[in-house]
């Protein structure tokens, strides 16, 4: 393992959904790796790369620890997944969690996936990467560091990472208390996940949001994907944490908040739709109610029984 400091992020466009590399399948999680209880005697704050083997390949990701820490107290942990074919510092700079987390207290990782890719879930297209191993070495890593608290480990991304974050809540359910998708969907079904895992959605009304079929291709294979309608998505996660009682449906300007909040151990899912939207990021300065900060508002209420 090695660490380097990493040089100012600056922000990259955001990919658009049905990219060359953008689905994949995964294999099932391995066992969790061992973390040692050794802590160093303070936690440095900074950005660094961290770097893990996975099975027989090396895998990176982009650490960031606020300032503050007490090495003592255990602390949320925020990963953040990027779109297809892009990095770690693209999410790292358009996303804005860093100021956030400096702010509340809790670390980010900012995977890089491999070849600029996550396992989705999409069917048809196959890869061999552990995803979900990668996931559970970067857990352990942090264990290394930090008390990582387990009942508040949370993931977002956006597109294709976003993606992923819905496969975390579905095969690690024991393991990820909320997700944050961002401009994505939901491939892998059925969806069993053992535990409620809390769901916050975030969807342009312009980027396929009633669903579409898309001709894809992943390491040399082709296969016509089928998007599912993003309020499919919602419901079946309504009904996945057992919410009871209809959804409560705000409007405010451009943006519709959609929520059911009578949800088993206090699990809740929400949507928020952007009217005229199309897939990005939503800039806090354009859309000033929906942003970072209230994917970490509704992390912070949603931990683990």
């Amino acid at each position: 393992m090695k660490t380097v400091n990493r040089l100012p992020i600056i922000c990259a466009c955001a990919s658009l959904p049905g990219t060359a590399a953008c689905g994949q399948t995964a294999t099932r999680p391995t066992a969790t790796p061992e973390a040692t209880d050794t802590l160093a005697p303070t936690i440095q704050p900074g950005d660094s790369t961290r770097t893990l083997t996975v099975g027989d390949l090396e895998r990176d990701y982009l650490l960031h620890i606020p300032p503050g820490l007490d090495s003592q107290q255990p602390v949320p942990v925020v990963f953040a997944f990027h779109g297809s074919e892009e990095g770690a510092d693209v999410i790292q700079g358009m996303s804005g969690f860093n100021d956030i987390a400096d702010i509340n207290g809790f670390i980010v990782v900012y995977p890089n996936g491999f070849r600029g890719d996550w396992n989705q879930g999409v069917p048809g297209l196959e890869t061999y990467i552990d995803d979900f191993g990668f996931v559970r070495h970067m857990l352990a890593d942090r264990g290394t560091i930090v008390r990582v608290d387990p009942k508040r480990i949370y993931a977002t991304g956006f597109s294709a990472g976003a993606n992923f974050s819905y496969r975390l809540a579905c095969e690690m359910s024991d393991t990820f208390a909320a997700i944050a998708p961002v401009e994505g969907w939901m491939f892998n079904y059925p969806c069993q996940p053992q535990q409620p895992v809390s769901v916050i959605h975030v969807h342009g009304s312009k980027d396929a949001y009633e669903g579409q079929t898309s001709r894809l291709m992943a390491s040399g294979v082709t296969a016509e994907v089928v998007f599912p309608p993003v309020e499919q998505t919602i419901a079946t996660w309504a009904q996945l944490d057992g919410c009871s009682g209809s959804a409560i449906v705000e409007k405010q300007g451009l943006v519709t908040h959609t929520k059911y909040t009578a949800c088993q151990n206090g699990s809740a899912v929400e949507l928020y739709v952007i009217e005229g939207g199309g897939h990005a990021w939503p800039s806090p300065y354009v859309f000033p109610t929906i942003n970072s900060q209230i994917i970490w508002d509704f992390f912070k209420a949603h931990p683990k029984p």
